[in-house]
């Protein structure tokens, strides 16, 4: 018996979209949990992608999806530039990073790596004794061709976790190797008296860092609520009613 044709591609493998051509679904239908594991993406965002993001004013607003696409279509990411991607918590900022992995895989074939950023400092530590693994785990953040470092700047730093982080950005940028950040603060303080009080990225990891970030990354503002908390809210209510 033939196999069947993809009704959607007619058997190419790719289809047209609005900014040119991508992978169909049926050429990336055999993605399993091993390429997530090598991207290393949490098992709580595996079915996350662009079409299940919370619409409104948060990361799924058209006009941030605008610039996302942009920026994966473009040939931005391979001159070294990344994303930072900026919010209070719990407005989807994660999901946004992980779908622009996903995406990068779909249509150019680019396996990036996520790791969460305080996950990583301590896996660093815990081996960090010149084991081989201590250093795997660097080589790898160090060399991915896309790199997502999740929730940078939400604690404050030791002189050691500073120093690990100040190396991986600078070989980064170094190697035109893009990044991209979510952060719950401002790389550097805003001309507003309403930001003045609040602590920024530059001041916890220093000028030279938040200089070479500014030059790699371009920033997305996101606004909305903590839809964590929302969704804490109606669960309780539910249970109330029941």
């Amino acid at each position: 018996m033939e196999d069947k044709v993809c009704p959607r591609c007619e058997g190419l493998g790719w289809v047209k979209v609005k900014n040119g051509v991508q992978r169909c679904e049926c050429r990336y239908k055999h993605i399993t949990d091993t390429i997530y594991n090598r991207m290393n993406i949490p098992k709580r965002y595996r079915d996350k992608d662009f079409s299940n993001l919370v619409k409104g004013e948060t990361v799924g607003h058209p006009i941030i999806m605008e610039r996302v696409e942009d920026y994966i279509n473009s040939s931005k990411y391979t001159q070294g530039k990344g994303l930072f991607i900026v919010g209070p918590p719990g407005v989807g900022k994660t999901h946004l990073a992980v779908g622009i992995l996903k995406e990068f895989f779909k249509r150019r074939g680019v396996v990036g790596l996520f790791y969460d950023t305080r996950t990583l400092l301590f896996n660093l530590k815990s081996s960090f004794d010149g084991s081989a693994s201590a250093r795997e785990i660097l080589e790898d953040v160090v060399n991915a061709p896309i790199l997502v470092l999740d929730d940078l700047g939400s604690e404050r730093l030791s002189d050691w976790a500073r120093d690990i982080l100040h190396y991986i950005i600078i070989s980064r940028y170094n190697d035109l190797k893009p990044i991209i950040i979510t952060s719950n603060i401002d790389l550097k303080a805003r001309n507003t008296s309403v930001n003045a009080l609040e602590e920024t990225l530059e001041e916890r990891m220093g000028q030279s860092i938040a200089s070479r970030l500014s030059e790699m990354c371009e920033i997305i503002p996101v606004k909305g609520e903590d839809k964590r908390g929302t969704n804490l809210v109606k669960t309780e209510v539910a249970n109330a009613k029941g």
